[in-house]
């Protein structure tokens, strides 16, 4: 099974749940009358959304160029990051405003037994996704399976939080302070906003960061420039230079190579004989390089 067809198959898997998960979920929040759940059903929701489109994007990103995008679409895979990350910013900021509302206006009461029935099926669901998807994202190097076992993480986590706020909500029914309970589902809601309102900042900036061909981390480009170094007389050049971009799981890679003014080259066959023992090189060291390399004279 190839990285592409591994890929293919777990975005497909991802899609599946989330279908699974938006139908039960939507029926559950209106039956149960629950705000976090709602909050789990449109989480839910919006990560079938992009997982559909992240099908989509995975068979694009095998199609090297086309005629109308001519270096190919690794672009395309920050921008699908940057588009989850602001919708899930925008449901959690909606939700935190709405759940507001409901505790000024005293709260809701929900139905406990359709609310816990459904996080227990949510909890055995995502939390398998979970580590479905991990395992097939670290088999492929893929953004987009990393992004999907994220949001499958948090979902499970979302279910797992949920669930035990609100069997303890059962106990407090008994109680002295049973008049909280209306204010758990929208106070638990906003708690779990403000606890995992990083994950979409941190897609925002991921993706903002890609589109903008921002450089892979420093270290990376240290050890390829110290690997070509430790060559340099077999290659014959006296420095090298490096230019990076990283866009999705794909990193751009310039290499200049400067030689002594007095580097004799016979033909143009040599020429690229070298450029392709050192692209050769340098493309082994990681998987998802594209490199382009070039010469100059060294000026002191």
């Amino acid at each position: 099974m190839t990285y592409k067809y591994k890929e293919s198959f777990a975005i497909k898997l991802s899609i599946y749940g989330s279908v699974i998960m938006a139908i039960t979920g939507v029926l559950a929040a209106i039956y149960g009358n629950s705000l976090s759940l709602l909050f789990d059903a449109l989480y839910t929701i919006i990560s079938m959304t992009i997982s559909m489109a992240g099908l989509r994007i995975s068979k694009l990103l095998k199609i090297k160029y086309s005629p109308r995008f001519n270096f190919g679409y690794y672009s395309f895979e920050p921008l699908f990051v940057l588009i989850n990350g602001l919708l899930l910013m925008a449901l959690a900021v909606s939700l935190f405003i709405s759940s507001i509302q409901t505790i000024f206006n005293g709260g809701r009461i929900i139905e406990l037994a359709v609310v816990t029935e459904y996080l227990m099926f949510s909890i055995v669901v995502c939390g398998g996704l979970t580590f479905i998807l991990k395992y097939y994202a670290k088999k492929t190097n893929s953004e987009i399976l990393v992004t999907e076992s994220i949001n499958w993480m948090l979902d499970a986590l979302i279910s797992v939080i949920v669930f035990f706020v609100f069997l303890m909500s059962i106990w407090l029914k008994n109680t002295q302070y049973s008049f909280l309970v209306p204010y758990l589902d929208p106070g638990i809601t906003i708690i779990l906003i403000l606890f995992f309102v990083y994950q979409p900042i941190k897609l925002i900036k991921s993706g903002v960061f890609d589109l903008l061909l921002a450089a892979p981390p420093e270290k990376f480009i240290e050890e390829i420039k110290g690997k070509l170094l430790s060559n340099k007389q077999k290659y014959g050049f006296t420095e090298i230079k490096i230019h990076a971009a990283k866009i999705g799981r794909t990193t751009y890679l310039e290499l200049i190579c400067f030689y002594d003014k007095n580097f004799k080259i016979n033909t143009i066959e040599t020429l690229d004989t070298l450029k392709n023992q050192i692209q050769f090189e340098v493309e082994n060291y990681s998987q998802h390089l594209e490199v382009k390399v070039s010469f100059k004279t060294f000026q002191q």
